[in-house]
């Protein structure tokens, strides 16, 4: 029979090669293929990369080897593929790409934290370079048995491929997908990218099965027979062709597996044994490999050939470069169920001793993870074990952290297995646990490092392993304080006191100490231990650690405004660059831009974030950690009023579902809201929550959102006064949303600003809200870490301007927040405007209020943003309303309170009515009587009436 048509696909094969037509015109574009087993998309790619456009074309497969499975072997397949026909890449093969494609070059070591970044970059890198001139087809099948670190590299390139003219298709067995399968997850977070399409194959229609019958038989079938074949077949290509293959006569298959059998059964009992042995390695299988297998099974050189020639001439397998692979992967299967547990057993083992022994020609990070795989089936424990170690230190210097740690959890299982575990391995137990934990806090599994490490530490003694308890407790606090969680600084505490004075670890526990009470508020203590940790590192020599330290220490005390702190900064992002420390030379880059912020250094500011982007490109992983350090360029450049490059780096440089992707949206929606731009604004945030959950997140990152949100309710189509207010109490009761000052400080002022309309607004509810949520804020205001800096200054006046209510007094505020002002940008500098404004108007000064308002209008001309539009609006038709000449030279105020007067009330229900102190309704009923030339309320309330006031 023969092989089978391509029939009823024809539609989707022109989608195929129009999107890589749009990718050779210099558009990246993908395809997510999806189908039942058998459907056909093997043939629908076989067909598309016969004929796409593109130069040059590469293939590769996901395998299905469980746990110990080889991390990006689709790449490998790829990466092996087009070194052969493009070239080796220069200096990026050879450093990098040389973790998964041995024999490029040199690898150089993973010194850092950087490794999976750069490897990720020089793919891209390496993909980018190869599609020119003339395009690049790559496909990936059978994404469903894909490791996790595939599934990583695979959505990093689809983020990041941009104009590179490559065309990537995917194929996944659909009805493979359970309820947890990883792929249930990262499906919708690929088809949502630009330049993705997902195709899905439907079952063949009639006339397609009608056809496909007729291609393979070589006539037409009768009515009733194709009836029946589309009934039994249900459309699926791979049973049409195995039930027109079936005897004539014979029975209805029990199911797929029989149906599919029945290829296989004509065969001669030596090939079928071959086959079984195949199937034992999955739907491919290299030819050494195979051969040795078979040798141990009994079956020479010269039967093999001749099953193989046979099994390839009844179209079961197909012959490879290397080996054989099954005509369908549900022929595997097949083939593989239909063996005695005993067969499988007994495969198992031989594959084991043939991979320990070394094939020929294949890969050692192939061998080993196909052992570790073979052995754990054969329940030959032992070989698992040692097969297992050396597959997890492969993994792990491939950067395929999360295969890392499945090997890692795969040796805790076959420890208690294997009497002398610790004997074969060289570590005791305790030990593995610990390097458990840490591969989980590299691979971002926070709450798995916990897990292990509070095991550990269940069944371990202090007293006689004090520095193995010490390791597990910093590894499980600095786990916890990912999560978020108060226990953190419990444990490095009491690992702290496990190590005794001068030993190596110590400063680098006490320096996380330090980090972990900065993030929980505690500056006082923080600062101490930091100090501490400083003297400890310099002591020991621990280079790495007193830089770290000293940013903490600098980031500490950058809220007082010192010199000291942006000294410290800069020395320790010195040491770190030094020392090869990447991330804490970054962190330090970072938090020397936010000292400048605190101090309205705004330039200084953008220079420090454009310096870490550009470390970034020096250190090859601006695409994977540079989304950080977009965000921090785009949030000074906001600040300078430069919104159009703001938006022009957020809409360019590369995305992220991560951390970073979350912060990123945070700031889109801050920029769009001070734009006016609801709906941008609203979709940002709602990606922001789905980004980053709050039951998984830490509250820090919840102050970007709160503080975006209040803009909305304060500055959006309708004002939310009441809201905004009880949001703002909620999130302190929740998180401390309001007293976490040195995350909180730039928001403050706004909050304040809320009790002040809510007090001038004066409705149902109004004054009992305003007061609960000034009472937080004096609370917060009053506290002994209130940030010194020049912006820490600035909001504690601004927020007593708002919240002072008596004009008087509340101008003494303003009149020392408006210098400070001076050298702020945007709604810092428009809040301050807009309270003085007030103030002064309301005290009898609007000559001054006007000049006020001359400077908000040229703010709006400078910046254009809708909220300084509203303030300065508000400010111009309160002016306009004073300009009506009062009688007797009252003020608006004045006149407010003769009128509420006038009508009997006592100053106490004045104050009430007007949401002002009794106090100051008293000085503003002095002053109008002087005016109108009275000396009693009596003839004031006759003079209010005389002019018309009463």
């Amino acid at each position: 029979m023969p092989p089978s048509a391509l029939v009823g696909r024809q539609q989707q094969l022109d989608h195929l090669l129009s999107d890589s037509a749009r990718a050779r015109a210099g558009e990246s574009r993908a395809v997510l293929l999806c189908g039942d087993a058998g459907i056909g998309k093997s043939r629908l790619l076989e067909e598309y990369l016969e004929r796409t456009p593109m130069r040059y074309s590469a293939l590769g497969g996901c395998l299905e080897l469980g746990a110990e499975g080889i991390a990006f072997a689709p790449f490998t397949a790829l990466l092996r593929q087009l070194v052969r026909v493009v070239g080796e890449g220069g200096e990026t093969a050879g450093g990098e790409l040389a973790r998964l494609v041995p024999g490029l070059g040199p690898v150089r070591e993973n010194s850092d934290d950087n490794g999976r970044a750069r490897l990720f970059e020089a793919v891209l890198t390496f993909l980018e370079e190869s599609a020119l001139p003339g395009g690049l087809s790559l496909v990936i099948e059978d994404l469903h048995w894909s490791d996790a670190s595939t599934r990583d590299l695979l959505v990093f390139l689809l983020r990041n491929l941009d104009s590179a003219p490559v065309h990537l298709v995917v194929s996944v067995r659909s009805d493979d997908l359970h309820r947890t399968h990883p792929l249930r997850r990262v499906l919708p977070e690929l088809e949502r990218l630009p330049r993705v399409r997902r195709i899905d194959l439907e079952p063949l229609t009639r006339d397609a099965v009608a056809e496909q019958a007729t291609a393979l038989r070589g006539t037409a079938l009768d009515s009733a027979a194709l009836e029946l074949l589309v009934e039994r077949s249900g459309g699926n290509p791979l049973f049409v062709e195995s039930f027109l293959a079936a005897p004539e006569g014979g029975s209805v298959p029990d199911g797929p597996r029989e149906l599919l059998m029945r290829r296989v059964e004509p065969l001669a009992a030596g090939t079928r044994k071959v086959l079984g042995l195949a199937s034992m390695a999955g739907d491919r299988v290299d030819h050494g490999l195979l051969a040795e297998v078979a040798e141990a099974s009994g079956i020479g050189e010269d039967d093999l050939d001749e099953a193989l020639r046979e099994a390839v001439d009844a179209q079961v397998l197909r012959a490879t470069d290397t080996g054989y692979v099954f005509r369908h992967a549900l022929l595997a299967e097949a083939v593989k169920g239909d063996l005695l547990p005993g067969q499988r057993v007994r495969a198992h083992r031989r594959y084991g001793q043939a991979l320990e022994g070394g094939v020929p020609g294949l890969p050692r990070a192939e061998a080993v993870a196909q052992l570790a795989h073979h052995a754990y089936a054969a329940h030959d424990h032992p070989r698992a074990l040692t097969a297992a170690w050396e597959a997890a230190g492969l993994a792990r210097d491939t950067s395929a952290y999360p295969e890392h740690l499945e090997l890692l959890e795969r040796l805790l299982e076959l420890w208690e297995l294997v009497p002398d575990a610790g004997e074969r391995l060289g570590f005791p137990y305790g030990e593995l646990l610990l390097e458990v934990c840490r591969a989980a806090q590299i691979a971002g599994s926070m709450r798995r490092a916990v897990e292990h490490a509070t095991e550990a530490l269940a069944d371990l003694d202090p007293r006689t392993e004090p520095e193995l308890a010490a390791r597990l407790l910093v590894a499980r606090g600095l786990a916890f304080k990912e999560l978020g969680r108060l226990d953190a600084l419990d444990d490095l505490c009491a690992a702290a006191a496990l190590l005794p004075e001068g030993h190596p670890e110590r400063a680098a526990v006490s320096a996380s100490t330090g980090a972990v009470l900065m993030m929980q508020g505690g500056t006082t203590e923080a600062e101490k231990v930091t100090r501490a940790a400083i003297e400890e590192a310099r002591a020991c020599g621990d280079r790495a650690s007193e830089a770290d330290a000293l940013i903490t220490l600098g980031s500490l005390l950058d809220a007082t405004g010192s010199e000291e702190a942006l000294d410290l900064l800069r020395e320790g992002i010195r040491i770190a660059r030094d020392m090869g420390q990447d991330q804490v030379e970054l962190r330090g880059l970072n938090n020397l831009g936010s000292g400048h912020n605190y101090r309205f250094e705004y330039e200084e500011w953008l220079v420090c974030a454009e310096e870490a982007l550009a470390r970034c490109v020096e250190l090859g992983v601006l695409r994977t950690q540079g989304v950080m350090y977009v965000n921090g360029v785009a949030s000074a450049l906001i600040v300078l009023g430069r919104f159009a490059e703001a938006r022009e780096r957020l809409n360019t440089s590369p995305t992220s579902d991560d951390l970073a992707g979350g912060r990123r949206q945070a700031v889109i929606a801050h920029l769009a809201a001070l734009e006016g731009d609801w709906e941008t604004s609203h979709r940002a945030l709602a990606e922001f929550a789905r980004l980053l959950p709050w039951d998984t997140t830490t509250t820090v990152e919840y102050m970007a959102d709160h503080y975006t949100r209040l803009l909305l309710l304060l500055y959006g189509p309708q004002e939310q006064l009441a809201e905004a207010a009880r949001r703002a109490l909620e999130g302190e009761r929740d998180f401390g949303l309001l007293s976490q000052t040195r995350f909180s400080v730039s928001g403050l002022s706004t909050t304040a600003s809320v009790v002040w309309r809510l007090r001038r607004r004066n409705g149902p509810g109004d004054r009992e809200l305003a007061g609960e949520l000034a009472g937080v804020l004096l609370e917060v205001l009053a506290g002994e870490d209130w940030p010194g800096a020049p912006v820490g200054e600035m909001t504690r006046h601004a927020c007593l301007g708002f919240l002072e209510e008596d004009p008087a007094r509340a101008l003494e505020h303003w009149e020392l927040a408006l210098p400070l002002s001076e050298r702020a940008r945007g709604i810092f500098r428009g809040e301050c405007l807009y309270g003085a404004f007030w103030a002064m108007l309301e005290s009898g000064a609007p000559d001054r209020a006007r000049e006020l308002l001359g400077q908000a209008e040229a703010l709006l001309a400078e910046l254009g943003t809708h909220d300084i539009r509203q303030l300065s609006g508000e400010m111009r038709a309160a002016l306009a309303e004073t300009s009506k000449v009062l009688p007797a030279g009252l003020t608006p105020r004045e006149a407010e309170v003769l009128v509420e007067v006038a009508k009997g009330l006592s100053n106490r229900e004045v104050g009430e009515r007007l949401f002002i102190s009794a106090k100051t309704v008293s000085v503003h009923v002095t002053n109008l009587m002087g005016k109108l030339g009275v000396n009693n309320r009596t003839a004031a309330v006759a003079r209010a009436r005389e002019l018309g006031l009463g």
